[in-house]
């Protein structure tokens, strides 16, 4: 009878451990790797999040860069043609000034050489009277 009985017990006790090890074994089929993917796929769609955020980030940033140098070329361009320009009005003005001063002196040398001319005209015809 005492053997049966520790027999018994024995059993049992395989028997309780078995139960708990298949509820165990049943929790985590059942419960634990569910959580367990569900956190991965989670992880995994934080991580995707995350990297598209950090991608339009750069993104944005490379265009804003993009916009400062076309922006700062254009402004180099503008500042190029106005002094372009600023300089192509000074050399117009000097040739201007150049051409009237020639002019000026061409009619000063014409009117000279008039006087001279008459000059020289009514000394001889001085001379001659004399």
């Amino acid at each position: 009878d005492e053997k049966t009985a520790q027999l018994r017990e024995e059993l049992a006790r395989e028997g309780r451990t078995r139960v708990e090890a298949e509820a165990a074994l049943s929790r985590y089929v059942d419960v634990d790797i569910p959580k367990l993917y569900e956190s991965l796929r989670e992880e995994a769609h934080s991580r995707q999040s995350m990297e598209n955020h950090i991608l339009r980030r750069a993104t944005d940033e490379i265009k804003r860069l993009e916009d400062a140098v076309v922006a700062e070329k254009q402004s180099r361009e503008d500042a190029e043609e106005g002094l372009l320009a600023t300089t192509e009005e000074a050399v117009a003005r000097m040739r201007a000034e150049i051409a009237q001063e020639r002019a000026d002196r061409e009619s000063m040398e014409e009117t000279l050489l008039k006087l001279l001319e008459e000059t020289c005209n009514k000394l001889k015809a001085a001379s001659q009277i004399i």
